[in-house]
C-alpha cells in the first residue's frame, strides 16, 4: 500500500468516526476527530504537492525547453532572413550598378554612333561634291572638246571656201595657199 492510499483510508476512517460522533450525540470528541481529519487532510496535500511537485516541475522544465528551443529557432530563423535580407540587398546594388553601367555603355555607343554618323555623312558629302566636280570638269571637257570640233570644223570649212574662192579666180596661188593651209593644219591639230 502506497503512502495516498494509506492517508485516504485514515481520512475515510476518520470521516467515519466524525459522523459516529454526530449521531450518537456529544462525548466531547467531536473536536479531537476534526483536528484528526485536519491533520490528515494537511498530511495529504503536502504529500500530493511533494508527490505532484516532481510532475509539474517536469511539466514546467518540458516547457521551458520548448520555449527555449522555439527562442533558439527563431533566432535561427532570424537570422537565416538577415542572410537573405543581405543577400537580397547585395543583389540589388550589384543590379543597381550593373544598370548605370548598361546606361553609361549604352550612352557612349550612341555618341560614338552620332560622331560615326556625322563623320560618315561628311565623307559622303565630300564623296559626292569630288563626283559632282569630277562630272563638271567631264562635261567641261566635253563642251571643250565639242567647241574645238566645231571650231575646227568651222575652220575647216571657212578655209575649204577661202581656198575654193582662191583656186577658182588664181590655180597657181590656190595651189601653194592649199600646200601653205595643209601645213598649218598639221601644227594647229596637234
Amino acid at each position: 500500500m502506497s503512502v495516498l492510499d494509506t492517508i485516504a483510508s485514515h481520512l475515510f476512517i476518520g470521516a467515519a468516526y466524525a459522523a459516529e460522533g454526530a449521531e450518537g450525540g456529544d462525548h466531547g470528541g467531536s473536536e479531537t476527530v476534526e483536528l484528526i481529519l485536519a491533520a490528515a487532510l494537511l498530511v495529504l496535500l503536502i504529500v500530493l504537492a511533494v508527490k505532484a511537485r516532481g510532475s509539474i516541475l517536469g511539466v514546467l522544465d518540458k516547457r521551458t525547453e520548448k520555449i527555449r528551443e522555439d527562442l533558439a529557432e527563431a533566432e535561427r530563423l532570424r537570422s537565416e532572413a538577415e542572410g537573405h535580407l543581405a543577400q537580397a540587398q547585395a543583389r540589388q546594388r550589384e543590379a543597381a550598378a550593373e544598370a548605370a553601367a548598361i546606361i553609361e555603355r549604352a550612352k557612349h555607343d550612341a555618341q560614338r554612333h552620332r560622331e560615326k554618323a556625322a563623320v560618315d555623312i561628311e565623307e559622303a558629302m565630300k564623296r559626292r561634291e569630288a563626283m559632282a566636280l569630277e562630272r563638271i570638269a567631264q562635261a567641261e571637257a566635253q563642251a571643250l572638246a565639242e567647241v574645238r570640233s566645231t571650231a575646227v570644223n568651222v575652220a575647216v570649212s571657212a578655209a575649204r571656201d577661202l581656198v575654193g574662192r582662191q583656186i577658182s579666180s588664181d590655180p597657181a596661188k590656190g595651189s601653194a595657199l592649199l600646200d601653205e593651209a595643209i601645213a598649218d593644219l598639221g601644227g594647229k591639230l596637234h
